[in-house]
């Protein structure tokens, strides 16, 4: 449920989440975007993408994508237009948005959001002593576990739950704008202010 009198942005927001194939850097094999607010018909897309180099079996193992079920879809260069248009003049948000943000700046080197926002830094401010912050975790203590996919790391549903949870923590925060959000949660997007991503290895 929607903060009631909180002062959101004009711009629109969505929640994206990717999945790679485990190399350094990670080829992109699948991108999912939800809508914000997060709608019980859950307002999805999702691309999967044949990869340059073919997913590591460490990889497959976190999102059970495999590679015989990429042979057929398109490589990143037949979508990357189209997936730039469902990002393009919108806030970006995702957890641990320094890798999520990260993969798609590298994919996407012209693109630029509005900004970007971190739920995982969030999650610390709004829940500091919580044992975890990993979003499974997350979405366990506060309740929407059962409201997404019985497994997770498929870059939809884990965007979806992602956009739960920034509903569930904006409701449980002090802040009542989006600027306050932001003094707690944007990431700096500038390459030479961007801090080395967290966790990222526990992501492929």
């Amino acid at each position: 449920m929607l903060k009631t009198d909180f002062a959101w942005p004009s711009e629109p927001i969505i929640i994206v989440d990717v999945e790679g194939n485990g190399h350094t850097p990670p080829d992109l094999v699948e991108v999912g975007i939800a809508s914000f607010p997060p709608m019980e018909n859950r307002e999805l897309l999702s691309w999967l993408i044949k990869p340059v180099n073919r997913i590591t079996w460490q990889a497959q193992r976190i999102h059970g994508i495999k590679n015989a079920e990429l042979e057929n879809c398109p490589s990143w260069a037949e979508i990357m237009d189209d997936v730039e248009q469902h990002l393009q003049n919108r806030w970006f948000v995702a957890h641990n948005a320094s890798v999520d943000y990260g993969v798609m700046k590298r994919h996407l080197p012209d693109w630029s959001p509005v900004g970007v926002i971190d739920t995982l830094k969030l999650a610390r401010h709004v829940y500091p002593n919580a044992k975890s912050h990993r979003l499974e975790s997350l979405l366990i203590d506060t309740g929407l576990r059962d409201r997404v996919a019985d497994q997770l790391h498929r870059a939809a549903d884990d965007a979806y739950a992602t956009a739960l949870l920034l509903d569930h923590l904006i409701e449980k925060s002090s802040a009542s704008t989006w600027q306050d959000i932001c003094k707690i949660a944007q990431l700096k997007t500038q390459p030479d202010e961007q801090s080395p991503p967290p966790e990222q290895g526990s992501l492929w």
